[in-house]
């Protein structure tokens, strides 16, 4: 019953939280139209203000209603005035919860490449809007053969979405393995790593091609001391208690600008640089374990 109670007081502050800035930055995303660069930067540094305060309320809620219990290794690490690409390895629904608890401010806001489809739901528009975060159209393999030019159409879209972030460092986060990690997805991965999805290197690779002034990749490590892992369960407090470890790393030159889609020789390195992240990303996990006394994080 305390469990039910804690779940809906978090989620109806939660929403509160959602709502007001929806209300703050979506009039002020409307002014982010004027053509007038200066103001358009000014705009969204403000909005990005308001973001932080947001994702600060967030986490006290994550204070008040869990009494949450994180350890942090590498807070020294995040940088905030650098183009970075932030990855994550992909757990729970809290995932995000987890990884703005330690990382706003001390990282400008993340970016998200958001799916076309979900520009109607409010967050995602909001954010679209206030915050120049891009769409991304996607487009079926057989679309794209039926017709190569769509491709090139999209990614045209995507640089003229992206323009404005030459302009101030920017953050972009993604979910290098693709998907949520569970057993099944990891036993039709045929992963060489015990805890981790082979890295995918599709959406890094698109990321560093239409921005190519990223030139750090943070990657965050999550591990948390719960086999639960949906949204209710966060919001009830049984994911109180994680580990979150950060590391940075330098982005090769040869890596960025490129494209990849047709070039096994650039995928293959691109490949090689994040595997050799995740072999000591899975050490760090095997550690952790042994930390909370838990055979699996999935």
């Amino acid at each position: 019953m305390i469990r039910t109670i804690r779940g809906c007081i978090t989620f109806l502050l939660v929403l509160l939280n959602a709502i007001w800035v929806i209300l703050i930055v979506t009039p002020l995303g409307f002014l982010r139209l004027i053509p007038i660069k200066p103001f358009q930067i000014l705009i969204l540094k403000l909005n990005e203000r308001l973001a932080e305060l947001y994702l600060f309320f967030n986490s006290r809620i994550q204070d008040l209603m869990h009494g949450a219990d994180y350890r942090v290794e590498g807070m020294e690490k995040l940088k905030k005035d650098i183009w970075q690409f932030t990855t994550i390895n992909h757990l729970s629904w809290a995932d995000i919860f987890l990884f703005l608890y330690f990382t706003n401010t001390l990282q400008s806001v993340p970016r998200i490449f958001m799916k076309s489809q979900l520009w109607w739901l409010p967050l995602t528009w909001t954010a679209n809007l206030g915050l120049a975060m891009p769409y991304v159209v996607r487009r079926s393999k057989e679309a794209i053969m039926a017709n190569p030019e769509l491709a090139k159409t999209d990614k045209q879209a995507t640089l003229r979405a992206c323009k404005v972030y030459e302009l101030f460092p920017t953050n972009v986060a993604g979910f290098i393995e693709g998907t949520r990690i569970d057993k099944e997805k990891y036993d039709a991965s045929n992963s060489k790593f015990k805890n981790l999805m082979p890295p995918k290197i599709g959406g890094m690779g698109y990321t560093l091609e239409v921005m190519p002034y990223i030139d750090h990749l943070t990657d965050i490590t999550l591990v948390y001391n719960s086999d639960k892992r949906g949204f209710w369960d966060f919001l009830c407090g049984d994911l109180r208690q994680a580990s979150v470890t950060i590391n940075t790393y330098k982005i090769p030159e040869e890596l960025r600008g490129q494209d990849y889609s047709n070039n096994d020789e650039l995928r293959a390195k691109l490949k090689a640089f994040l595997e050799e992240i995740w072999e000591e990303k899975d050490q760090i996990i095997e550690r952790e374990k042994q930390r909370y006394g838990i055979k699996s994080v999935f």
